[in-house]
């Protein structure tokens, strides 16, 4: 037995972001437009608020939203008794205004109530209107909003449903300016999303099928979207992909991948896409003799002969974008690495298909340092 959901609308193509005023205007007259201070001087984004104009902008949101961010903004929100908050960037921007949108219409002052209080999120929210401008996240379809408690030392996930954003407005030539390095992180973080999704103890029959194509579409079109950045396609491509595996991971949810991020980001500042990236290879040895078969079918679906070949293309991958490959290029110190283990036991982890032990944590580790 299995369900599957995606409340979200979803509006896809090539110019969709210049529909945004007869978009928002359904839910009202007062938005407030959200991005990160990189996209606020960029010309779409301009061109965005010229069209939502007169709109009030929050353009503090940083690259691992924090508690702060999203308190800042919900003030911003009540203040503007703003009817829809319009979230243009990657996921930053868009898990802040997911989680501003659901604290702006509780009584409580700071969303910390919901993410380390344990309170539970309320289910009244603003509406969300999500334009992502990375193709990885998938956080246009997801109930899900990752957050750093700098002051409590804390990066995790609020989950619920209040968090799928109403509408997604996905225009794939948003992602054209992005440069090799983002484009291979939000990519590779796409791809983690469907491998996970896939494995996860609660997949299901739809998420399996779009996890399978939106990992295809990934080793079609990533090189391509780097090394021709304004391949219409590619960039077309990948916008779908990211869409697919959000789709693909939000009901099974992540495993070991997510949780060993978690510590990784929040120490390291490892971008979300280079942090899951970091352990994928190990996690996929790790567990593809736990899935009788099914990731030797997922890599045939994907063109691979085998796993081994799916294996080194992510590793390629990878260095094109010059993400992070070993220990010493995601600066982190052999000595940490106890510390970093501990911190990786998130709730997450029970979503793994075969069991994971720090003891296997510490082989992956030694193997990220060089040694066999």
């Amino acid at each position: 037995m299995w369900t599957f959901k995606l409340p979200t609308e979803v509006r896809f193509g090539p110019g969709t972001s210049g529909e945004l005023p007869g978009l928002t205007a359904r839910f009202g007259g007062r938005p407030v437009l959200i991005t990160d201070r990189g996209l606020a001087g960029l010309p779409f984004f301009l061109r965005i608020a010229d069209l939502l104009e007169p709109v009030a902008v929050f353009a503090e949101v940083e690259p691992n939203p924090t508690v702060t961010n999203v308190d800042e903004l919900c003030r911003l929100l009540r203040r503007e008794k703003a009817d829809v908050a319009v979230a243009v960037g990657g996921g930053s921007a868009m898990d802040c205004a997911k989680a501003a949108a659901c604290l702006a219409r509780s009584s409580e002052s700071s969303v910390r109530a919901f993410h380390t209080g344990g309170l539970p999120l309320p289910l009244e929210h603003l509406p969300v209107v999500a334009v992502p401008t990375t193709a990885g996240t998938g956080a246009e379809v997801t109930p899900f909003s990752v957050l750093d408690d700098r002051e409590k030392g804390v990066k995790g996930p609020l989950a619920g449903p209040a968090l799928y954003p109403t509408l997604a407005v996905i225009d794939p030539r948003l992602t054209h300016s992005m440069p090799r390095y983002v484009t291979v992180c939000t990519g590779l973080d796409a791809l983690c999303h469907a491998i996970e999704g896939y494995w996860s103890k609660h997949h299901q029959p739809i998420c399996d099928l779009l996890a399978v194509e939106a990992a295809r579409l990934v080793f079609r079109d990533l090189e391509t979207a780097c090394r021709v950045p304004e391949d219409a396609p590619a960039r077309e491509g990948m916008a779908y992909a990211a869409l697919l595996a959000g789709a693909a991971f939000q009901l099974p949810k992540n495993g070991m991948v997510h949780a060993c991020s978690f510590p990784l980001s929040n120490r390291y500042h490892l971008a979300h896409g280079a942090a899951c990236a970091f352990t994928l290879e190990f996690a996929i040895r790790h567990n593809t003799p736990a899935l009788d078969g099914r990731m030797e079918r997922f890599a045939a679906a994907c063109g691979f002969d085998s796993v081994a070949a799916m294996i080194g293309r992510i590793t390629a991958l990878k260095q094109l974008g010059g993400l992070p490959c070993t220990l010493d290029e995601a600066g982190v110190p052999a000595e940490d690495v106890p510390a970093v283990i501990a911190e990786s036991f998130h709730p997450l982890m029970q979503n793994n298909p075969a069991p994971v032990a720090p003891a296997d944590l510490a082989r992956m580790y030694n193997e990220l340092a060089g040694d066999s």
